[in-house]
């Protein structure tokens, strides 16, 4: 069964020692026992995009669709047996140690071809052909409802999916079940605890996502803003940040300092600029 591991520093966060990150032990890990299908680390949350449509007008904002300490750091897809082993898995993760890790599964469609995968069998061997963002899907109960006939294409999610994999810019993707069958997994002074449900408050949720490959911000905000979910919740947009788990991540970290607090994609509002220049 596929899971996806979602790491964020949760309400109890400890400090990040580099010195004690072995993720790159993790990785060989989970790949040796053929469970990992694919994961990568998304850049801050500062180089988040935030996308909605309301009332057929564009919204984009820089940052994500949340202030709360939640934002997420970086993402797994994983295929375990069940539920205890996607928790011992995740348990095993660096980010358990002094973040959380948020164990959700993917939906199961009873129409699905039997044996199919979220991830495409060898992805991870791809070499990326444009810039990659993760568009994750959130619920929002501002959001507009969608007609209740279901005949305005705007709203049918799998036209959108058509649509972008014809054009080659979704690479994969899938909904998540709810946050009701959420479990959220730290390591505590050598302890793994384990709990299950919403671990906030907020009406905002993630409720799936899409794993993009375009030419820039323009065109991923583009793609996002024709997503049915951008009028009835939230689209966020989340550059990848790739690099080595078998670097030396104190190394890593000292290089990169500069970087993390700043900016690096482009405005929202110029992007939205582009966007609407291409379609003049």
């Amino acid at each position: 069964m596929e899971y996806a591991l979602l790491y964020a520093e949760g309400t109890d966060a400890l400090p990040y020692v580099a010195a004690d990150d072995n993720v790159g032990e993790w990785v060989d890990e989970v790949v040796a026992r053929g469970v990992s299908e694919f994961g990568e680390r998304l850049r801050p949350e500062q180089d988040a995009t935030t996308v909605r449509v309301r009332g057929g007008e564009l919204l984009v904002s820089d940052g994500p669709f949340t202030e709360s300490k939640e934002s997420i750091g970086g993402f797994d897809v994983i295929d375990a047996r069940d539920l205890d082993e996607a928790i011992e898995i995740a348990s095993r993760h660096p980010v358990a140690s002094f973040g959380r890790v948020e164990v959700r599964p993917f939906m199961r469609w009873p129409d699905a071809e039997p044996g199919a995968r979220i991830v495409p069998a060898g992805f991870a061997e791809r070499v990326p052909a444009g810039r990659r963002y993760l568009l994750l899907v959130i619920v929002d109960p501002t959001g507009e409802r969608p007609a209740s006939d279901g005949a305005d294409a705007d709203n049918d999610p799998e036209a959108w999916v058509t649509e972008m994999d014809g054009r080659g810019v979704r690479l994969f993707g899938e909904v998540l079940r709810g946050p009701e069958d959420a479990t959220f997994v730290r390591r505590r002074n050598g302890e793994v605890l384990v709990a299950d449900g919403p671990f906030t408050e907020a009406k905002e949720w993630i409720a799936g996502f899409d794993l993009l490959e375009v030419a820039d911000l323009a065109e991923a905000i583009e793609v996002a803003s024709k997503h049915p979910m951008a009028r009835g919740g939230t689209l966020e947009l989340r550059p990848l940040w790739p690099f080595d788990p078998h670097e030396d991540h104190t190394e890593r970290v000292e290089r990169e300092a500069a970087e993390v607090a700043v900016r690096l994609e482009p405005r929202a509002a110029d992007a939205v600029g582009a966007v609407a220049g291409a379609g003049s």
